[in-house]
Formats: structure tokens, C-alpha cells, sequence
């Protein structure tokens, strides 16, 4: 092994390891500053991960900066490596250096409330390009389930905050409001509101409803809520190539009429036609507004739920659910 193959070899073990701890930090109840210490973590991973790739396909000596013993920081390998600025990549990326540039001048409770969504944007990319630059599954470390941080959900109640901290600290928490908004990474440019009604028997609070089954516009008592972005991660097209990937890599290939096929968008709708996954909680989730065409993501269990049955019969189950969904559109 050359050099530079060993060192290449160093970096992505330590950038697995960085990630890795990140996770845990961001995870581990016992800990106060969770933010703070996933993005230290976070930044290391993907700054040695986008070293290693730079080593090998433009030499060790293009990770340092021009005749100085220095290397490049993340975001130089950033603009190294994915020359688009308006990257949303790269805007997650900005945001994640930024905080952790600053975080210990700005220390606040309050951090985990802006970043947990953006920090686990970023865990999602660097599973994502660990897979395409380097074709390694970070899954073999870790089970994909943990991949999805504890973040922690509330209101931002600004004149608490006021009334706790330093103006410049103020002035800081309100300045990430408008800028994090942009960089959210969920593959479309929209923003999501929610609009939560809560019932009591106070009077004089809120407004008065009746709840009526016949109502145009109906409304559901809801004893848990969910963040659906949390636990429905895949949209159709990268559940499809996680898939594909998973199966890549354990040498199982998926047969339809006899012939070997790529796992792809068509094959995974074949899955959820089949175990009606659509409209399923425990599998699907559909993210589309009213009016909207439905725009569905998926959960982790249905993701597991389609590897284990092809690793069962990989050669005849595509056909096999074909035959029945095609007797099923017929008895309709």
C-alpha cells in the first residue's frame, strides 16, 4: 500500500469514528450540550471524509494549502469538492461550521431547538456521500435506526430568552431564525406549516369548536404527535437506492420474469402496491398539502420490511406479488 493509500485509508477510518461519536453525544441523555457536541464531531467527520476523497483523486499534496504545512479547513474542502455554492449541501454545511465557530462564545439551552433539524440534515448527507464518494454504508458501523437523532422539539419563547441572556446573544439566537430556515435538505424548496388546536374546558381560553362527523372540514383528536420528518426518512427514489445499495453490497440480485433486475423506483412501487404501505402509519406518511397530488415518504421498517422478503426468495417474489396484485386489480 502507498502513502498516500494509507493515509487515505486513516482519514475515512477516523471520519467513521467522528461520526460516530457525534451520533452518540447528540443521543445520550446524560449530556446537556447536545448540539454543541454533535456539530464538533460532525464537522470533524465530514472535513476528514472530503480529505480523503481530495487525496485520492488529486494527490496528498492538494489537501495542504499552497507552500504551507497547513491543510485545508471544511470549508475549503467543501469548494473543493462541490464547486456550487447554492449547494444546499453546502448551505447546511456553511451553517453547521458557522455554529461551530461560535458556539462557545454563544452558549444557550435553546441551541438544540434551531440546530437538531439541521444537524440531522447533515447526518443524512454525510450517510449519503460516504455511500457515493467512497462506497462505504455507514450502516455496517451503526443500524440505520440510529441515524436519527433525539432532537429535542419546542417553542421559542423570545421574551424568555430576552430576559435570560446577554443582547448579543439575543441578537444572535434571532439572526438564526431567518438564516436556517433556507438550508433544510428534504429535496423540495417548500417550507411546511402546522397548525396544532388544542381543546380544554377553561373558559375564556382559545376559541369555541364542536367537533361534528359530518363537518367539510374535519379535525382529529390526536393523543401522541409525531414529526413525521423523523420517522418517514425515504422518499420514494432514495429508498429505492438504499435498497439497491443494500442489496449491491450483500450479493443478492433481484430476478423478474426470469431475468436478474436492478432494484429501482418501479420494483419498490411493486413492494408497496403490494403491502398497501400507502396510508399504512406504520410505513408511509404522505407530505402533500390539501389539493396537492400525494407526495409520500417512507419509514425505516418498510424499508426492512422489503430487504427481508427479497433476501428470502429474491429469484420468484417479484412475480409472485405481480400475479397478485394483477388478480387483485381484476376482482375490482
Amino acid at each position: 500500500m502507498t502513502e498516500s493509500g494509507s493515509t487515505y485509508n486513516r482519514l475515512l477510518d477516523k471520519s467513521q469514528e467522528a461520526f460516530l461519536l457525534a451520533i452518540e453525544l447528540y443521543n445520550r441523555p446524560t449530556i446537556r450540550y447536545h448540539a454543541e457536541g454533535c456539530c464538533f464531531f460532525l464537522c470533524n467527520a465530514w472535513e476528514l471524509m472530503l480529505k480523503a476523497h481530495i487525496i485520492r483523486d488529486f494527490g496528498e499534496n492538494a489537501v495542504y494549502y499552497p507552500e504551507s504545512d497547513r491543510t485545508l479547513s471544511l470549508s475549503d474542502c467543501l469548494k473543493k469538492v462541490f464547486t456550487n455554492e447554492s449547494d444546499p449541501l453546502r448551505v447546511n454545511l456553511g451553517i453547521v461550521g458557522e455554529f461551530r465557530n461560535t458556539s462557545t462564545h454563544f452558549v444557550t439551552d435553546e441551541y438544540e431547538l434551531f440546530y437538531g433539524p439541521i444537524l440531522q440534515d447533515c447526518v443524512k448527507l454525510y450517510e449519503e456521500k460516504l455511500r457515493e464518494l467512497h462506497g462505504i454504508e455507514i450502516s455496517d458501523r451503526i443500524p440505520e435506526n440510529y441515524l436519527a437523532l433525539s432532537v429535542r422539539r419546542g417553542n421559542l419563547d423570545y421574551e424568555t430568552i430576552k430576559a435570560r441572556y446577554p443582547r448579543e446573544v439575543v441578537e444572535k439566537m434571532l439572526m438564526l431564525g431567518s438564516s436556517i430556515v433556507a438550508s433544510r435538505v428534504d429535496g423540495t424548496n417548500t417550507i411546511g406549516y402546522s397548525t396544532e388546536l388544542r381543546i380544554t374546558k377553561k373558559k375564556g381560553e382559545g376559541f369555541p369548536v364542536s367537533i361534528a362527523s359530518d363537518a367539510s372540514a374535519a379535525v382529529s383528536i390526536l393523543h401522541s404527535l409525531t414529526d413525521p420528518t423523523n420517522k418517514y426518512t425515504y422518499r420514494t427514489k432514495r429508498g429505492a437506492e438504499f435498497i439497491k445499495n443494500k442489496l449491491d453490497k450483500e450479493g443478492v440480485v433481484v430476478f423478474m420474469k426470469g431475468q436478474p433486475k436492478t432494484f429501482n423506483v418501479y420494483l419498490f412501487g411493486v413492494f408497496t402496491d403490494f403491502y398497501n404501505m400507502k396510508g399504512n402509519d406504520a410505513y408511509s406518511y404522505d407530505l402533500s398539502l390539501g389539493g396537492e397530488q400525494p407526495s409520500w415518504c417512507y419509514s425505516q421498517q418498510a424499508i426492512d420490511l422489503i430487504l427481508q422478503e427479497i433476501r428470502r426468495n429474491p429469484e420468484h417474489v417479484i412475480d409472485a406479488m405481480r400475479v397478485e396484485l394483477a388478480k387483485r386489480k381484476k376482482a375490482k
